[in-house]
């Protein structure tokens, strides 16, 4: 039965379940935005970024400009948190990274999407690979919208707790 909170006295008590580290690749796969939360000067501080998961090599890799915000923080402080949204799925990470100036890398992870933010390549434009090793990942892992709907609706009319997909943990 899934979890629609932490408390102990809820319906749903909590039941959190390790999941295989290949699931929850599959999802960060399948999920291509991340708010990526670094601690700035000021605080933490998040922005939407497009991810690059390989879990071939265990990491992910976000590609940014040499002198952007996130390059500048986690120069200064690695630690990050990378909070995941997609088609029910919810993915919350924590990671150590770095700032890779290898251009070699950034060329090999060069992409569509990286082209319509940096026309002409990568080249004109100082890009560097953000590497991200995670940690500690928590994770839902929900059925879908179209599903969920129908489960809160199923559960409000017998008068049950929806189940809204498995929430779990992994170690990346």
């Amino acid at each position: 039965m899934a979890l629609v909170s932490d408390h102990e006295n809820t319906q749903n008590p909590p039941n959190i379940q390790t999941l295989p580290a290949a699931r929850i690749w599959e999802m960060l796969k399948a999920i291509d935005i991340a708010m990526l939360v670094t601690h700035s000067p000021e605080g933490p501080k998040g922005r939407p970024m497009s991810t690059i998961p390989t879990p071939e090599k265990g990491v992910i890799y976000v590609l940014t400009e040499s002198e952007s915000s996130a390059a500048r923080d986690i120069r200064v402080n690695g630690a990050v948190f990378l909070g995941y949204q997609g088609r029910g799925d919810y993915v919350a990470l924590i990671g150590q990274a770095t700032v890779n100036p290898d251009q070699g890398l950034v060329k090999d992870l060069w992409n569509p999407g990286a082209e319509i933010f940096w026309p002409g390549g990568p080249a004109g434009h100082d890009i560097v690979a953000l590497e991200i090793d995670p940690g500690h990942a928590d994770v839902w892992d929900g059925p879908g919208i179209l599903r969920g709907i129908a489960e809160i609706f199923a559960g409000a009319v017998k008068g049950k707790s929806p189940d809204l997909g498995t929430r779990g943990q992994a170690e990346l």
